[in-house]
């Protein structure tokens, strides 16, 4: 029998997208729900976030905001815009958790095996890697060699939705639940559309949920995140 899968990821404690996101996978009826990690970071209801996720009793992998969660490390310039306010905002996240999503954060897995799959956050390597639609064929069979042959590798991290069909297997991404981006004009932007896949044997449907982007930004502004005005601007209406 095949099963319904749902997959999901890179939430980045963005409640309003995860709970809209949440009602229209109850509408498609899968048979199972797969994370593929980033729950926090971000957004003004980490904790909120990894407690909805545990409600749901599923599969999830470690990604590396989670990761930064039971590993903080202090500031480290790298030259990229807006550095500084995005890792305040992450340490503010941090600082909304407590020992119960904590513990939860810990049992997320580096990778998640299904039958005739595979799931990460980056790469099986490395919840860093990025690996997309230009990796190169040479770093995915050094992968594969080591992680294995499955016909479906899914991940997160770029929040990008993917299908990149190779020799005998597919590499799947399924976008950004609480953090899609696109560029419009000359910036970046946050889209309020939640992203996630449904996977029915050799079917993919790639999904976009609306949300509220009023209650996001609401939430920025009156639940003490640093640089409020400035990240509550970068969100858009999809």
């Amino acid at each position: 029998m095949t099963v319904r899968l749902a997959v999901f990821g890179d939430i980045h404690g963005n409640l309003p997208a995860f709970e809209a996101l949440l009602n229209d996978v109850r509408g498609q009826a899968p048979d199972q729900l797969l994370c593929t990690g980033d729950v926090i970071s971000g957004g003004a209801w980490p904790a909120e976030c990894v407690q909805l996720l545990a409600s749901l009793n599923c599969p999830v992998v470690q990604g590396n905001a989670d990761q930064d969660a039971l590993q903080p490390t202090p500031f480290q310039p790298r030259g990229v815009p807006d550095e500084q306010q995005i890792h305040d905002l992450d340490v503010w996240g941090h600082t909304q958790l407590g020992e119960a999503e904590l513990g939860l954060i810990t049992a997320y897995r580096t990778t998640v095996e299904l039958p005739g799959l595979l799931a990460f956050h980056g790469s099986p390597a490395d919840c860093r890697e990025v690996i997309g639609a230009a990796t190169p064929q040479e770093r995915l069979a050094e992968l594969r060699a080591t992680f294995g042959p499955q016909a479906i590798w899914v991940g997160g991290h770029t929040h990008q939705p993917l299908l990149r069909t190779l020799d005998g297997w597919r590499l799947l991404n399924p976008g950004s639940v609480g953090l899609a981006y696109e560029l419009r004009g000359a910036r970046y932007v946050n889209v309020a559309h939640a992203e996630y896949l449904l996977l029915d044997g050799a079917n993919v449907q790639f999904r976009r949920v609306p949300y509220d982007v009023r209650a996001v930004q609401q939430g920025i502004r009156e639940r003490g995140l640093p640089h409020a005005e400035w990240w509550a601007a970068e969100w858009v209406p999809a």
